[in-house]
């Protein structure tokens, strides 16, 4: 089981919603995200994750099972303002970190997955309370 990330910011209004991407040294553009460690629950996973690959620090606010095969997406708001610059990662597999407004080219996955992702109404999601 794999969690990923939708990461949106508090702040985020003014600036078009953006979300969270990272850029993988092999595979492109993605959501943050990756394993789920032993007896770890989804939204630990995803917070955790969320910091590893770009420093960021969030809660988690709900979940969705149905939107990738094989995984979970969490939904995570941080309060940092988002800016256009790209910044750097401590893991060692992410060329970058950035707040994208549009789906970038050299994209890991469907440009599909990640518009169903973006639209998904997560009003109708299983909430969190971390």
């Amino acid at each position: 089981m794999f969690v990923l990330c939708w990461t949106y910011s508090s702040k985020g209004e003014e600036s078009g919603n953006p979300w969270i991407m990272v850029l993988h040294k092999e595979r492109g553009w993605e959501l943050p995200g990756g394993e789920v460690h032993d007896e770890e629950e989804w939204d630990v996973a995803a917070l955790r994750e969320l910091y590893e690959e770009t420093g960021l620090l969030g809660t988690a606010i709900s979940y969705e099972e149905d939107l990738v095969d094989g995984g979970v997406v969490v939904l995570i708001e941080v309060n940092d303002v988002p800016f256009p610059e790209p910044w750097g990662s401590n893991d060692g597999s992410i060329e970058e970190v950035g707040w994208c407004v549009e789906v970038p080219s050299r994209l890991s996955w469907d440009e599909g997955e990640i518009i169903k992702i973006k639209n998904h109404d997560w009003n109708s999601s299983k909430r969190l309370g971390s």
